[in-house]
């Protein structure tokens, strides 16, 4: 039975995913993910959210998925370990020391590799395999030969986006290193002490989408050509059948920064959706007038973030 990952950026989002059916929700401790602040969960809300999980038949994973320092990296441990105590059953990670360190702390929790990692090949799903992952994320340009090819390679979990490609862009997701080079010194009070947040991938300042700006490209002497790095893919249904028949072990849905009402919208139609692909079915093209309008919000919340991001980032540069 493939599961339906669902994001909590907010316990409101948490209790909403749980309540329409979604099997694992996810969250960021607040300055330990590749959100900002305000996506993000304070440690009692973590513990208060995986209890909601567990009495609603769901589980809990924790997002750390930034990479750390050699200062801060026992921290990382530490929280990973008080997190497994208070319900937690497994974490979202892309360090691999730090990926090795759960495994050898926490023994029994799930660890998943993040889109950060960057997973392009049956090499690496044999890589972190090696290295105790149990799950591994695919990047949303396979396909279900590709995925195929992994599942005969490796017993590892397979987890996909629930997107599909429309344009590729020329930045690949999970590989983008952009965001690291726009730092600002910006300090929080965090649990008790003044945290300082130094990396645009981690906590209080976001990446900035520049990779959504419109660049110009071109020879020098011709005509530059205007394009943008990398372009979303769309909310993916028709693949659903065969991706579960190529054995895809985790559907996942992003989003801990959109909406309540969006995130809730969307558990509901996957919920139904994976139901009727567990069921037997391989047409799901009945469900076509509800994706189109859900595709369309989703656009449309996508491009009120990417405004906000980039109105941030010409302030600070103002």
């Amino acid at each position: 039975m493939p599961k339906l990952l669902a994001p909590a950026g907010s316990l409101e989002m948490a209790r909403a995913a749980v309540d329409e059916g979604a099997d694992i929700i996810y969250v960021g401790p607040l300055g330990f993910s590749r959100r900002p602040y305000e996506s993000e969960m304070s440690d009692d809300a973590i513990r208060e959210a995986a209890a909601y999980a567990r009495a609603g038949g769901a589980e809990l994973r924790v997002v750390l998925n930034t990479f750390p320092t050699p200062y801060d990296f026992g921290r990382f441990v530490d929280k990973a370990v008080r997190y497994a105590a208070d319900g937690a059953s497994g974490f979202i990670v892309t360090d691999i020391g730090l990926m090795r360190a759960l495994r050898r702390e926490i023994p029994d929790t799930v660890l998943h590799v993040s889109i950060g990692s960057g997973i392009s090949n049956l090499a690496d799903a044999a890589f972190y395999r090696d290295a105790g992952a149990d799950v591994i994320i695919l990047p949303y340009r396979w396909d279900v030969a590709e995925i195929e090819s992994v599942r005969r390679a490796s017993d590892i979990g397979l987890e996909t986006f629930l997107f599909e490609t429309v344009q590729t862009g020329k930045l690949c997701p999970g590989k983008c290193i952009m965001s690291s080079y726009l730092r600002f010194r910006d300090w929080l009070e965090v649990e008790g002490s003044r945290d300082f947040h130094g990396s645009a991938n981690r906590g209080a300042k976001e990446c900035y989408r520049v990779c959504q700006a419109n660049w110009e490209f071109g020879a020098a002497g011709a005509d530059p050509v205007e394009i943008k790095l990398r372009r979303d893919a769309r909310l993916m249904l028709a693949q659903l059948p065969g991706f579960v028949a190529a054995g895809v072990t985790c559907f996942k849905l992003s989003g801990r920064e959109r909406p309540v009402g969006m995130i809730r919208d969307l558990v509901r139609f996957y919920r139904r959706a994976i139901d009727e692909v567990v069921a037997g079915a391989t047409d799901l093209d009945h469900h076509a007038a509800e994706l189109a309008e859900l595709r369309g919000r989703w656009v449309r919340e996508k491009s009120k973030r990417v405004e906000t991001l980039m109105d941030r980032a010409a302030a600070y540069v103002g």
